[in-house]
This record gives C-alpha cells, structure tokens and sequence, in this order.
C-alpha cells in the first residue's frame, strides 16, 4: 500500500506564515520533504532517506529559526523553551527511527502542524508587536 492512500499530504496555508520569509520559505520545505516521503509507494530505502533529508534540514532550520528570535529580542525564556521543543523533536525522531515509517510520518505531520500553529505563530506575533511599537 503506498503510504500516501495511508497519510495525508501537508498542504502550506497563508495563515502558517510567519512574514519572516525565509522562515517561511524553510516551513513550506519541510512541507515539501515531508509529502515527498509520503508519495513514496513501497520503496522502506528511499522513504528513510527523505525521512534522513528531513531530519538534517529540520536542524537546519532549527538553526535559523532560534538565530532570528535571537535577533529580534525573543524574550530569553521563551526562546530556551522553544529552543527545548526542537531538541525533543529531534530526540523523538531518533527514538522512532525503528518505527514503521507510517508511525514516523504521523509523528512527524502532527508535530509540524502543532509547532508552527502554536508555537511558531508566536514568533510572529512577537515580531509584528516590535514592528508596531517601532523597535528595530
């Protein structure tokens, strides 16, 4: 059965978007990672490995994303538990490495969709507060 008849493809909404352009351009590519692993029909090989590409560019983005709540004055608490939700992602991914992919890839969605609605919205919500009280 190909896992695409199983798991549901992530679509990019305007209402994810952060207006931090390559924060966003990063989401839609983890978007676009991810449905590359759920088209995959029965082929386990290539499937780890775009699982494998999407485990290197979510820390990637991790990265970049934590670096620009740096550089707008994120509030420090708040960064090191945001910062604390990436390391559990990345946790869990290497604990699920032996799962089925389709448990992999449940995970996976579930999270994306969750971090980026709650948590990443607040990112920018924060930012658009600064723009409006003329911080830089």
């Amino acid at each position: 059965m190909a896992y695409s008849q199983a798991m549901k493809r992530l679509d990019w909404i305007p209402a994810l978007a952060l207006n931090s352009e390559p924060v966003d351009h990063q989401h839609q590519h983890l978007f676009e990672i991810y449905n590359s692993a759920v088209d995959y029909e029965d082929d386990l090989l290539d499937t780890e490995g775009v699982l494998g590409q999407l485990f290197d560019y979510a820390q990637f983005h991790f990265r970049d994303e934590e670096a620009l709540m740096e550089s707008v004055g994120y509030p420090p608490q708040a960064l090191e538990a945001h910062k604390r939700l990436h390391r559990g992602f990345v946790q869990r991914l290497d604990t699920l490495q032996d799962a089925p992919a389709w448990e992999l890839l449940d995970y996976i969605r579930e999270w994306l969709l969750r971090h980026i609605m709650a948590e990443d919205s607040k990112i920018g919500r924060f930012m658009r507060e600064q723009n409006r009280a003329g911080v830089e």
